[in-house]
């Protein structure tokens, strides 16, 4: 995967990364780690402190998502929602391998299998689609006229996932991540169809809604089965 083709392609006022991505293999100690990444649990009746839960999930979405945090909205809505769901599925990728390397259930390792070959298809797709875009003038201003529907989207749901407790199963942490951040995927999907211009990245946004919403159908039925 050639994570610094955006970067390449990207006008001056399209996406700016000011630092590298982060790679999930190279995890720093965990003392140097956000609380919001590696939560302490409660201790016990017996005043022992239970173990931390080194959440690689958690540190997987963090740390590609970070990124977004510093993307510098173009303008373009088109240009805009290649890059942002460039590294939201980067991030999908990252939480799905860690789920395959640590998960024990078939059924969702199967579909993070899944998640990893279509999303790593799409970003493919959306970087050729970047390297070739040719960006319309814009002025400075429009970028702040009104609000941009995409940046609203992650983070909301970068505030939920922030926040979600984390339980130390790799299965059911992974399937409750997950569905917000398909859910957040559908949005900007749902919000490219209406502000964008392209009939490309139109078409992969609905075949984007249709692959989410049915991930999301079936990790709800897998909750249910494991209650």
């Amino acid at each position: 995967m050639q994570k610094n083709i955006v970067i390449a392609a990207a006008a001056p006022l399209s996406v700016c990364f000011l630092q590298s991505c982060g790679n999930t293999d190279n995890h720093p100690n965990a003392s140097e780690l956000d609380t919001t990444m590696h939560p302490k649990a409660p201790k016990d009746s017996a005043g022992k402190a239970k173990m931390i839960i080194d959440n690689d999930l958690m540190y997987a979405m963090s740390s590609t998502m970070a990124k977004m945090k510093i993307i510098m909205m173009s303008g373009d809505f088109d240009l805009d929602f290649a890059n942002m769901m460039i590294l939201h599925h980067q991030a999908a990728i990252d939480m799905s391998r860690v789920e395959i390397a640590q998960g024990r259930d078939e059924q969702i390792k199967a579909m993070a299998l899944d998640i990893i070959t279509l999303q790593n298809a799409q970003i493919v797709q959306m970087q050729e689609f970047v390297l070739n875009y040719n960006t319309p003038a814009i002025k400075v201003a429009q970028i702040t006229e009104k609000p941009n529907p995409l940046g609203a989207t992650m983070k909301t749901m970068m505030d939920k996932m922030n926040n979600m407790p984390m339980t130390g199963n790799t299965d059911q942490d992974f399937v409750a991540m997950m569905i917000p951040h398909h859910r957040a995927a559908v949005k900007m999907a749902e919000d490219e169809l209406k502000h964008g211009k392209s009939l490309e990245l139109k078409k992969l946004a609905k075949q984007m809604i249709v692959d989410q919403n049915e991930e999301i159908e079936e990790f709800k039925a897998w909750i249910i089965n494991h209650k």
